[in-house]
């Protein structure tokens, strides 16, 4: 399979790629003219194409052909996470991305080990950066979007942009398969850091719409209910067939 590449500006027949792209096609890659590779262009499309000028500051490609991504997802999900420790975070957006969801928003809980940092740029520059990755090792043209970290008021009015907004609870016993997804194109899964949630929390989320859900009787690692949540409602969304 050929190597894919986020271009930086495209026309019908011409795709250019500039910045750090083209610093590494051109330092690791060693691109020269003549090579293949596939272009993304962060809209849902993959172009074939064929590098002609070559530069570490900008290269030019001869789009052969044009397709819409297949990879991509029909269903909009938003994984809203609480923050955890260490470097699970970097975990999980990996994870997210690679089955599928569209966004993940960090948000601070009342139990939450991990504060928001004072550098909240570089960190999220950093999970840009896996998120694009991730989305270049699974075939996808749009790495998942990363959010700024938000409270947990802000999480609640961020929430009200969703058909569905799934809270996933190890002391709810509503399963997934229970809810309603018919003409539901945007919805989200809330996780919760190492210290769970508090019964204010619980409270206020449900007040808000969100539907609690069951991910069984174990109670599971924050990012292994990140990726079973994401998992399970991808696939039950038809989005794993």
């Amino acid at each position: 399979m050929a190597h894919r590449y986020f271009l930086t500006e495209v026309t019908e027949d011409t795709a250019t790629v500039t910045g750090s792209e083209a610093v590494h096609l051109c330092r690791v890659m060693r691109i020269k003219p003549g090579d293949s590779v596939v272009l993304c262009d962060n809209a849902g499309y993959d172009y074939a194409a064929v590098a002609e000028n070559v530069s570490e500051k900008v290269i030019t490609f001869k789009i052969t052909e044009k397709t819409k991504n297949e990879a991509e997802p029909a269903k909009n999900l938003t994984v809203y996470m609480a923050l955890p420790k260490s470097d699970k975070l970097e975990f999980i957006v990996q994870k997210a991305c690679e089955l599928g969801a569209k966004r993940l928003v960090p948000f601070v809980s009342e139990f939450c080990v991990a504060q928001k940092s004072k550098k909240e740029d570089s960190k999220k520059a950093r999970l840009e950066k896996i998120s694009a990755e991730a989305a270049k090792q699974c075939g996808r043209s749009c790495p998942m979007e990363i959010g700024d970290t938000l409270t947990f008021k802000q999480l609640l009015q961020d929430m009200q942009k969703n058909s569905v907004n799934l809270f996933f609870y190890e002391h709810a016993d509503m399963p997934l398969s229970q809810v309603d997804f018919a003409d539901k194109n945007n919805i989200s899964v809330i996780i919760g850091s190492e210290g769970g949630f508090s019964e204010r929390e619980c409270a206020l989320l449900s007040e808000n719409g969100a539907v609690t859900i069951s991910l069984g009787r174990r109670i599971l690692r924050c990012e292994t209910a990140a990726v079973s949540a994401v998992t399970l409602t991808m696939y039950t969304l038809g989005e794993m067939e």
